[in-house]
C-alpha cells in the first residue's frame, strides 16, 4: 500500500498512486507516463504531455494499446513530438497490420525537452487507447 502524505520515500500522495494522467513520473532511476484511457476521435488528441528533468535524460519505450476489435477498416495516426517538432508519425490500418500495438518506439529523451504523445482517428469512430512510456533515467 502506497504511503500517503508523507513519511518514507518514494511518497506518493493523492488519490492516484498509478499516476494515470499526462505527466511525467520519477522513482529512483526509472520514469514513467500512463495516460489511462482516453477516447480517441478525428483531430490529435494529447495522451502525454511533460517535461523531462533538466540534468537527466531518459532512454524510453513508448507504446499504444486499446481495443481494436470491431474497428474494421479504421485509419489510425500515432504522434511523438519533441519541443513542438515531430520525432515519429506513424499511420496504421487495423484491418493490415496488427503489429504496431507489440511494437515499442525506442527513443533517448534529451534534457528539459517537452515531450507529446498524441493519436487521432482518421477515420471510424472513437476509440479507446492508452498511452505508455517507461524508461531508465541517466
Amino acid at each position: 500500500m502506497p504511503l500517503v502524505g508523507g513519511g518514507g520515500a518514494p511518497n506518493v500522495s493523492g488519490g492516484n498512486p498509478a499516476g494515470t494522467g499526462t505527466s511525467v513520473n520519477y522513482i529512483g532511476n526509472h520514469a514513467y507516463a500512463y495516460s489511462g484511457t482516453i477516447a480517441i476521435g478525428s483531430g490529435n488528441t494529447t495522451m502525454l504531455d511533460f517535461t523531462t528533468a533538466a540534468n537527466t535524460y531518459i532512454l524510453a519505450e513508448i507504446e499504444f494499446h486499446g481495443d481494436i476489435s470491431g474497428v474494421g477498416n479504421a485509419e489510425t495516426v500515432f504522434l511523438i513530438k519533441m519541443d513542438g517538432q515531430d520525432i515519429s508519425k506513424t499511420e496504421w490500418n487495423a484491418t493490415v497490420d496488427h503489429t504496431l500495438m507489440d511494437t515499442p518506439t525506442r527513443l533517448i529523451l534529451p534534457p528539459a525537452t517537452r515531450v507529446q504523445v498524441q493519436m487521432a482517428q482518421a477515420s471510424g469512430g472513437n476509440i479507446n487507447f492508452q498511452a505508455t512510456m517507461t524508461g531508465r533515467v541517466y
